[in-house]
């Protein structure tokens, strides 16, 4: 979420800099971060989608089973879309701001009740694009057979495969969980984000100045408390995407979150969670590490900074 998809903060970026430097250290931040959390990921939705192992021996029998790679199975959809979901999230979250704030120019910092509120557009937004990539990424992570065989399906072979078989709505399912998954979870997100800069740095929201260790911290800590506010609905999400509508057990979200709930007891909403959050805080941490670094590159190689 976040995750995966989850960007960068307004708040971070420079006043001076063109929206060209923050949208390129955006999209290398978080490629960066994908590539950091996918491994963690894909045992959380094999952890999601049923098993009863722990995470340590899924971990051991993708080794042993699938190789290294198999870590790394639909990594190539967040990837191929991280800079856009990033561009699409942010400029929401941006537009959302500034209808909020209207025509006055304030240089005061939005109230807590605003960003979550601007949050929450930004989420219900992007969800029309986190859908698909979700649905791809997970019914390729969900794989079992080894690379190599004849019927291990790569990522454009399952893209053609969904839109031949299912349609163009098939990778589209799940969007109604995505949505109540996404809208909390950006409000979430922004919200204790900003709560944590002026926790760790009291009057930096107001100033706009925060060192890399409380922007490490901050963001890490608003991924964790992002996921752990949404993932009952990113479980149910999970099972729901598994498997095309003609050979799933479930109807829609609300009969998969019955079902799950029946057969597998409360529990089964947190299964993975450890891991979900460890994700979490390893995702945020790189993705603002490495959108600083890129975004000093860019600022250093302007002929405009120039001595």
């Amino acid at each position: 979420m976040l995750e995966e998809s989850q960007g960068i903060p307004v708040s971070l970026t420079y006043g001076l800099s063109p929206a060209l430097k923050d949208f390129l250290a955006g999209a290398a931040g978080g490629s960066a971060s994908v590539l950091a959390g996918h491994p963690l990921d894909t045992v959380r939705i094999r952890l999601q989608h049923g098993t009863s192992r722990s995470p340590a021996a899924i971990v051991r029998a993708l080794l042993a089973q699938e190789g290294p790679r198999a870590f790394f199975k639909g990594a190539a959809y967040p990837l191929l879309t991280v800079a856009l979901q990033s561009a699409v999230v942010f400029q929401a979250y941006g537009a959302a701001c500034r209808a909020i704030t209207g025509s006055t120019q304030s240089d005061a910092p939005l109230s807590y009740s605003q960003v979550c509120a601007a949050g929450m557009f930004a989420g219900a937004v992007q969800t029309f694009i986190s859908t698909p990539v979700d649905l791809l990424k997970i019914r390729q992570q969900l794989q079992s057979v080894p690379p190599g065989s004849p019927h291990y399906v790569g990522p454009l072979q399952l893209l053609h495969h969904i839109i031949r078989h299912e349609g163009l709505a098939g990778l589209y399912r799940g969007a109604g969980i995505t949505l109540l998954r996404d809208v909390p979870a950006y409000a979430i997100y922004f919200t204790s984000y900003e709560a944590c800069h002026e926790l760790f740095a009291p009057g930096s929201r107001a100033s706009g100045e925060q060192t890399a260790l409380v922007q490490l911290v901050g963001g890490g800590l608003a991924g964790v408390l992002s996921w752990l506010g949404i993932y009952h609905f990113d479980v149910v999400k999970t099972r729901l995407q598994s498997q095309p509508r003609a050979s799933s057990p479930y109807s829609g979200w609300m009969h998969c979150a019955a079902e799950s709930y029946r057969l597998e007891g409360p529990g089964v909403f947190f299964r993975g969670l450890g891991t979900t959050l460890c994700r979490a805080f390893v995702v945020n941490a790189v993705l603002f590490s490495v959108y600083e670094a890129a975004l000093k590159v860019l600022h250093s190689h302007d002929p405009a900074n120039a001595a």
